[in-house]
């Protein structure tokens, strides 16, 4: 028997978990996903297909049907040689239409369950409550507000912000910059840290001058509709939560 028929069967059998860790890790923490290796996906993918074939199974049987995957393992652990393997090649060719619509119906329901179970999660907050439940993308929690829903952070989390004002400080070869701006957009790097930020309505401020006439204003607006900041350069953030009726405070020329 050819080798690449029962890696065919195995991959087939596996599509369940990785779609219900493709819908699960989708969206504001998709990144999540894509930078697994091969052995990272496997796995888990594995587990989740198991998982994923009894309860299929087990819906099946609940609606008076039976299906055996009995002949696909024998093809996958078959050298070719046994009499079984001619035996499972038969009842599959007779059972065809039936294994592959199973396929058909494992594949949708990983699909599925993935989605309802990122649903369940983030609309019940597990992820926050929880650590277990946790998405590896923190800077999405701290970004939004989520963070603040933490049992181990102090604030307070009534309603999600809409908005979210950024204070970012950076070295530069002529001193230090505070940027300050509406946070539009940010880029991970391939460790699930930050590699850029996107800042909108943005002002800076040299901290040399800070020692200025006091009828000077310290910082200069920039023009354009983002300044796109490197994080490597940035020292430290403070992020300010606001909702749609709020604004920033007006900065003092002190």
């Amino acid at each position: 028997m050819n080798f690449a028929l029962p890696t065919i069967i195995l991959l087939l059998m596996l599509v369940p978990g990785f779609l219900f860790r493709r819908l699960y890790y989708s969206g504001e923490f998709s990144k999540e996903y894509f930078k697994q290796n091969f052995t990272d996906y496997l796995f888990p993918s594995l587990i989740f297909s198991i998982l994923i074939h009894l309860f299929c199974q087990g819906l099946i049987r609940l609606f008076g049907y039976k299906i055996s995957l009995w002949p696909l393992f024998l093809l996958i652990g078959s050298n070719g040689s046994s009499s079984e393997t001619s035996v499972a090649f038969l009842q599959i060719y007779q059972n065809i239409y039936h294994i592959f619509f199973y396929f058909v119906f494992t594949a949708f329901g990983g699909a599925v369950l993935g989605y309802l179970g990122k649903y369940v999660v983030r609309n019940l907050k597990l992820d926050r409550k929880y650590q277990l439940f946790r998405y590896q993308n923190e800077w999405h929690y701290v970004f939004t507000g989520e963070i603040l829903g933490f049992p181990n952070i102090t604030g307070q989390y009534d309603v999600q912000p809409e908005v979210q004002y950024v204070d970012a400080l950076v070295k530069t070869a002529e001193g230090s910059v505070l940027y300050s701006g509406y946070l539009s957009h940010y880029v991970l790097s391939s460790s699930n840290g930050i590699d850029q930020l996107y800042l909108s309505d943005v002002k800076r401020r040299y901290l040399k001058h800070d020692h200025r006439p006091e009828n000077e204003d310290p910082y200069y607006y920039m023009p354009g509709d983002f300044t796109i900041i490197p994080y490597r350069e940035i020292m430290n953030l403070n992020i300010t939560y606001y909702r749609i009726n709020q604004s920033p405070p007006e900065a003092s020329a002190e």
